[in-house]
Formats: structure tokens, C-alpha cells, sequence
């Protein structure tokens, strides 16, 4: 499938509220993109490598406020940053949803995005083992594949946007294939301090 066609997918999905649906489509369109730049790479190795290259875009769009580059999380998956580190953010959204959207697995409520506040708030709720991402990650995922090159001639339905920011930049996503320099400076009209969560009292000794 098309990269254009997975986007156009995952936000028509988004619209009718079903959002784990939308992040299978998201996370396809991140693969495919993945793909394109490294097409001999391991499918984990390449999909978490193109999240971490895009960390500034990703974190803005989908967890505003924090750095997703350094936050490691409180939860027993093996990193592809190697042996004996927590997962980072790119880890926590391939082993969790990528892996089971890809498996036909039914996500596990207690992981699954949460779309509570759809609309109004990015909510991101942690406990030990067990982390449920905000509903703006799929369009954080989605942004990573329009902007790079590999994918200067998709298309995805008119109308179709992203948006982020306050107050709102509107981004149609039509306009704004293939260009990341452009759209990592509109990020950066809004200043956002990142803060790196700690779990500390979690992640004390090594995952494996």
C-alpha cells in the first residue's frame, strides 16, 4: 500500500473514533516510509531509527512538553538501542502497537492509545509496566512521513491536515510533502521547553 493511502486511512479512521484502527494505518505509513530510506534494514531497526531521526517533529506533534529522545520508559521490552536500557518512545510505539497491529493481536486496553479527551487534551498515563500513549501520536507518526523526501509524490484526499500549535498552525498535508526543513521551522515559531520524564523509582535496575 501506498504511503498516501495509509495516511488518508488513519485519518478517516481517526475521524469516525477508531483510533486503534488509525494507528495501524499510522504505523504503516511510518513503516513504508522506513522502508524507502533503509531498504535492507530490519523492519524494528528501521522503523525505530526513522521515529528517532524525527524526535524534534514527533514529540512536538504528538507529546508536546516532552522529550521523547531521552524519556525512558518503565516497561520490560527489550530497546533496539541495544542490552540493558529501557525503552525509549520509538521502542515503546514499535513493540507495542506496531508488532500487534502487524500480528492481527488485539491491543491490551491497559496500553492502548488514550483517546479520552480527543479534541481537548494529550493525555499520557504511566504506571509501572505499563505506558498509554496520547492520541496525538498518530498524528505525530503521520507528520514524520509526509515530510521526508522519499515521499515527495504522495497524495492524500483535498482537505485532509494536520494541525498543532496554539494558536493552531494548519498544515494540508497536499502542500507539504517531502518538506521537513520548512516544517521543523514552523515548529519553531512556538517555543516548547522539553522535559525528560524520570522514572526512577521504576527503572533502578536494567530490564533485562
Amino acid at each position: 500500500m501506498k504511503v498516501g493511502d495509509s495516511i488518508r486511512l488513519a485519518i478517516d479512521d481517526f475521524g469516525r473514533g477508531e483510533t486503534e484502527a488509525a494507528m495501524l494505518h499510522a504505523c504503516n505509513a511510518v513503516d513504508g516510509t522506513a522502508k524507502k530510506i533503509h531498504p535492507t534494514g530490519q523492519v524494528g531497526d528501521r522503523f525505530t531509527a526513522l521515529i528517532r531521526d524525527n524526535y524534534d517533529i514527533f514529540g512536538l506533534m504528538a507529546m508536546r512538553g516532552v522529550n521523547t529522545a531521552e524519556t525512558r520508559w518503565p516497561v520490560p521490552i527489550k530497546s533496539t538501542l541495544g542490552r540493558n536500557v529501557w525503552p525509549d518512545t520509538a521502542d515503546l510505539i514499535y513493540f507495542q502497537h506496531r508488532c500487534a497491529h502487524g500480528h492481527g493481536d488485539e491491543l491490551p486496553g491497559d496500553i492502548a492509545l488514550v483517546d479520552d479527551y480527543i479534541g481537548i487534551a494529550s493525555e499520557l498515563l504511566v504506571e509501572q509496566g505499563k505506558v498509554r500513549l496520547p492520541w496525538n501520536t498518530i498524528f505525530g507518526l503521520i507528520a514524520i512521513a509526509v515530510v521526508e523526501a522519499v515521499n515527495i509524490d504522495q497524495r492524500v484526499a483535498d482537505g485532509q491536515h494536520l494541525e498543532w500549535g496554539d494558536p493552531k498552525i494548519h498544515f494540508e498535508i497536499n502542500d507539504w510533502w517531502g518538506r521537513k526543513v520548512d516544517f521543523r521551522a514552523q515548529l519553531a515559531t512556538q517555543h516548547t521547553p522539553l522535559i525528560k520524564l524520570d522514572w526512577a523509582e521504576w527503572t533502578a535496575n536494567p530490564p533485562f
